[in-house]
């Protein structure tokens, strides 16, 4: 495994984040010590990490860095109101097995043929999920320098939006790091406790999570507090558009703004706010106008955008 310390994150806590085909645009990340030692300690303990926020704040993007940084291969698997546990384990091409059935050339193959293997089977036991590659398969990203000597981050995002029994069935597998896979009659099983995977789990908070799936995890909160909102935001747009201003003002002019917007929509009594996400895409609306619109001024762009940007958290 590679040898990663507490220095390495703070060292360095900029991270430019690389272009993968889950997420094509170029980002930068913040790391803070208290998210290093909980990637870390969930690393050390062997325990998901489990990392709530409102929507927007970084969560995901934690777990992007975490893999560079640590040079893992990035697994993942974004959960929607469909997901079934099995989807973390094995994708079964059901529909596929039947066409084969009915057309006499084809025929039914070996159960080999329909099973692809999901993101926990690849975290787990990479070798094995190689001979499963099918036409659902996920494999992971391999970014520069990643290996799977330094083992596999598995990242499952937005568990809140799964049925409460996804959760609840993934106990097992997630603690005792195997599952079993009925159509082949195999467990599948991390060969090397040196190299299991680090396991990220992320939540909108969206609906409360079993209280027994929450006690096997490290729990990190990512708040965006009013007090260093506008200076922390205003340094990620920096690391994110170092050139892109002839004001340098902007940065924070538009953080400020967000915020009073926050507390606006908080006194109405509105639990959806907007976040981080939204500063950014303020910023890069501000940037590109700029080019199609050049003789007006940045803060008036600002304003105009403003309308559009934080507009979907009004109600009609």
């Amino acid at each position: 495994m590679n040898d990663i310390s507490l220095q390495t994150f703070l060292e360095n806590p900029v991270v430019e984040l690389d272009p993968c085909p889950a997420w094509p645009k170029r980002a930068v990340h913040h790391f803070d010590r208290q998210q290093a030692i909980a990637i870390l300690a969930s690393r050390a303990v062997k325990r998901p990490l489990l990392i709530r926020g409102e929507p927007g704040c970084g969560k995901t993007q934690i777990a992007r860095a975490a893999s560079q940084v640590m040079r893992m291969p990035l697994a993942t698997l974004v959960v929607n109101e469909r997901t079934e546990t099995e989807d973390l384990f094995w994708r079964y091409d059901a529909l596929r097995r039947l066409s084969d059935a009915n057309d006499p050339k084809a025929g039914v193959k070996d159960e080999k043929a329909y099973l692809s293997a999901g993101p926990l089977w690849w975290a787990l036991d990479h070798v094995s999920a190689t001979e499963y590659r099918g036409t659902h398969s996920s494999e992971p990203y391999l970014g520069e320098g990643a290996s799977y000597d330094n083992g596999v981050l598995l990242l499952i995002d937005e568990i809140d939006k799964a049925d409460r029994s996804v959760p609840n069935s993934l106990l097992e597998a997630l603690g005792n790091y195997s599952f079993e896979v009925p159509y082949i009659g195999e467990r599948i099983t991390c060969q090397d406790l040196d190299r299991a995977p680090l396991i990220i789990i992320t939540t909108n908070e969206e609906q409360e999570l079993p209280p027994a799936f929450v006690r096997r995890c490290l729990v990190l909160d990512i708040e965006l507090k009013d007090e260093d909102f506008v200076d922390t935001l205003s340094a990620r747009g920096r690391a994110l558009f170092p050139k892109g201003f002839d004001d340098e003002g902007i940065y924070r002019t538009v953080a400020e703004q967000l915020l009073e917007k926050r507390k606006a929509l908080r006194n109405a009594g509105e639990t959806r706010l907007p976040g981080q996400a939204e500063y950014l895409d303020h910023l890069e609306a501000v940037l590109a106008m700029k080019q199609y619109d050049p003789d007006r001024k940045e803060k008036d762009l600002v304003d105009e955008l403003a309308r559009l940007t934080y507009r979907k958290f009004e109600r009609p």
